[in-house]
């Protein structure tokens, strides 16, 4: 929950307010599905980065959901002070970030490890790949 346009605000509601709108959607989309013998799919784009994952509650959305795409690209861009990579695989001593933490935290590995170490099957997470 969080991101899009500068100035957006996060309040501590959302979190909480998130998981009960994926709990109503899930509800009424098997509702749905009983009535004309249907499968709906929800799933959702979910963050790579642990300053917005952090957001979710994934113990209580990952049962609600059919799958996660994980948003592993755009760790870095036009915001940055320097040109950097947009989607490490792995943590690389070639990245040109000061920051340590952020060296280690923003790449597919790191966050593809805490979605799962939250609980989230890994067969219900989905890499997303730039181009």
């Amino acid at each position: 929950v969080g991101g899009g346009l500068e100035g957006n605000k996060t309040r501590p509601e959302d979190k909480r307010n998130c998981t009960l709108l994926l709990a109503a959607l899930r509800k009424e989309l098997d509702a749905r599905g009983k009535q004309n013998k249907r499968k709906y799919l929800l799933t959702i784009a979910a963050p790579a980065g642990p300053k917005t994952y952090v957001n979710l509650e994934f113990d209580r959305i990952h049962p609600l959901l059919d799958w996660i795409n994980l948003m592993t690209y755009d760790f870095h861009g036009g915001w940055d002070a320097t040109t950097n990579f947009l989607a490490p695989l792995y943590a690389s001593s070639k990245d040109p970030t000061a920051d340590e933490t952020v060296r280690k935290q923003f790449n597919v590995d790191a966050a593809v490890k805490a979605y799962l170490a939250a609980g989230v099957p890994g067969e219900k997470l989905v890499v997303g790949v730039p181009f």
